[in-house]
């Protein structure tokens, strides 16, 4: 009796293994292209030592006092094939959705600009629960489509609140990731016609969540039905400017 019952247990551990296998040799080539230079080489969770984690009170600190300037907040889709704006997943690769907000003073023309997003401390723990949050810098990273606004310096404000509200916020793949961070401190700001909230469909076994593909459907469907916020989306290929101390550059808004 007892060997019939280890014999069946290691049997299912086989079946197990094998399913495990199948499933990690399967996912790199879940979205396939004809050339791989296609494929969108930004990192989403960098294991890059240089790549640090900020504090966002003292990141965000160079945007102080909120004053006679004009601010703006760009809403940034980066996928993780360009090439394919349904690929949700391609060879380690699950896209990224971040901000670039900006500071210019109308009378120099200087800009101080951030860029940055929204990660989990352990990567890969964040597959089956949640885990702490950090906010990594995302100078000159890769982007296929956004949404720009012009703020008040009341919205600048109270964006500037949110962003380090919600870095508190526990990271999880599926319930609250990059997208659902961009997606509330965007959605936070006061009369605008807020953008829709879309869930996709993950590879295998990890279900449901936040994407750039999604929200790069979004914009899709936003550009094309008469939106107030179809003048201000954008599609190609764009890198986000370096997080920077004043500098001449001029907003693309």
């Amino acid at each position: 009796m007892n060997q019939s019952f280890d014999f069946i247990k290691a049997f299912g551990k086989s079946i197990l293994l094998q399913a495990s296998l199948l499933t990690a040799l399967a996912m790199p080539a879940l979205c396939s292209s004809s050339n791989d230079s296609n494929r969108n080489k930004s990192t989403y969770l960098s294991k890059n030592k240089n790549y640090k984690p900020f504090n966002i009170q003292e990141y965000l600190e160079v945007f102080y006092p909120v004053g006679s300037a004009e601010y703006f907040v760009i809403v940034c889709a980066d996928l993780p094939d360009n090439n394919n704006p349904k690929c949700v997943y391609r060879k380690g690769e699950p896209g990224h959705v971040f901000l670039i907000l900006s500071k210019r003073n109308p009378l120099t023309a200087e800009v101080i600009t951030r860029s940055f997003g929204f990660y989990p401390r352990v990567p890969v723990s964040c597959l089956f629960k949640q885990v702490r949050s950090v906010i990594h810098d995302n100078s000159n990273r890769e982007y296929d489509a956004s949404i720009e606004k012009k703020l008040t310096k009341e919205e600048f404000a109270g964006m500037l609140g949110k962003c380090k509200e919600l870095a508190k916020k526990k990271y999880n793949l599926k319930k609250y990731n990059c997208y659902g961070y961009v997606l509330e401190v965007f959605n936070s700001l006061p009369g605008i016609e807020k953008l829709p909230v879309t869930n996709v469909k993950f590879p295998f076994i990890f279900g449901r969540g936040g994407s750039p593909c999604g929200l790069y459907s979004d914009f899709k469907k936003l550009a094309s039905n008469g939106s107030a916020w179809a003048p201000f989306i954008k599609f190609g290929i764009f890198k986000s400017p370096a997080s920077n101390n004043p500098q001449n550059i001029i907003p693309s808004f």
